[in-house]
């Protein structure tokens, strides 16, 4: 996996680079200090993962999101930021974040909060929730009622979800699966009959809530 991570705080991005050092041996992660540097590298590098730092002082956390996304940048994006107030996270989500991980976190909970994001799942912290409890919070049967509502997908169905819930708008899905941007439309009205969700936010507050992955 290929990390990118952007923060202009050389510090931050030094303590969370030793973090994700620590859970995954061997992967692969880039710094950038600035969104410009940034969006250099995403050009030129296919990034699994993307750190983004919501209060980069040159541009708000919006305009950085959408910049990466005209860069063709496919990865999810992970914000992080020291305000976690829950209209910002809904603002974050709306705007095509794969997931929002608060500053203030302990070494521990960052830790754990992270591994959820490197294992292909969407960490929204729990008061962001609507019932106020996160993936860890649920029961075993939740869990397995999710994935079976996602087996009733056909596989294609699956794909455009799971890069809708990644954040990613319909261009770019249809640029990665190869189909046209009416289909992808015409999937995800399906997709969001099938799971009851209206939209890609409720898909990722979902996502998160029920422990599914999309990475």
């Amino acid at each position: 996996m290929r990390v990118l991570m952007v923060d202009d705080h050389v510090m931050v991005l030094q303590g969370l680079k030793n973090l994700l050092g620590v859970l995954v041996a061997g992967l692969q992660i880039d710094t950038a200090d600035a969104l410009a540097a940034a969006l250099r590298l995403a050009e030129a590098t296919r990034y699994d993962l993307v750190l983004l730092d919501w209060n980069l002082g040159e541009c708000s956390g919006a305009e950085s999101i959408r910049r990466l996304r005209e860069v063709g940048c496919a990865a999810r994006i992970v914000v992080m930021s020291g305000d976690t107030g829950s209209a910002l996270i809904r603002t974050a989500i709306d705007l095509g974040a794969a997931g929002f991980v608060p500053k203030r976190y302990s070494s521990e909970a960052m830790v754990a909060a992270l591994d959820t994001v490197l294992q292909g799942g969407i960490f929204l912290p729990p008061e962001a929730q609507p019932s106020g409890g996160g993936p860890a919070a649920l029961p075993g049967a939740v869990l397995i009622e999710a994935e079976q509502r996602l087996h009733e997908l056909t596989p294609r169905q699956v794909d455009v979800y799971r890069a809708a819930a990644r954040g990613l708008p319909n261009k770019l899905i249809a640029r990665e699966l190869g189909i046209a941007e009416t289909t992808v439309k015409t999937h995800l009205s399906a997709v969001y009959a099938a799971l009851g969700v209206r939209n890609r936010t409720e898909a990722a507050y979902q996502a998160s809530r029920e422990g599914i992955r999309v990475g």
